[in-house]
């Protein structure tokens, strides 16, 4: 039962890190900048905007998913070390 609730979190991390690049990338897109960007107009101003916010996705998904990313890894490496203890006969703690 534990490793499908860990293996349902990794499929879930993996859409949360997706669902926020694309989300900010298509706020970056369709946003209204123009108070922001006062220095720069133009036909480039959206470009800019999305690419921008595909970098603080980028940023936003390193952190949320890269945190639980790690703790998914520790689960499954403790898993297989406890695997490995039972197999050579040592009494789990």
């Amino acid at each position: 039962m534990n490793r499908l609730l860990i293996g349902t979190l990794d499929i879930l991390n993996k859409l949360l890190a997706l669902f926020l690049i694309v989300s900010s990338t298509a706020s970056g897109y369709l946003g209204e900048f123009e108070g922001y960007m006062v220095e720069f107009h133009g036909p480039g101003q959206r470009a800019v905007a999305t690419i921008i916010g595909f970098v603080i996705g980028l940023i936003a998904a390193a952190f949320v998913s890269g945190f639980l990313a790690a703790v998914i890894t520790i689960s499954k490496e403790a898993t297989a070390i406890r695997e490995i203890l039972l197999s050579r006969g040592v009494p789990p703690p």
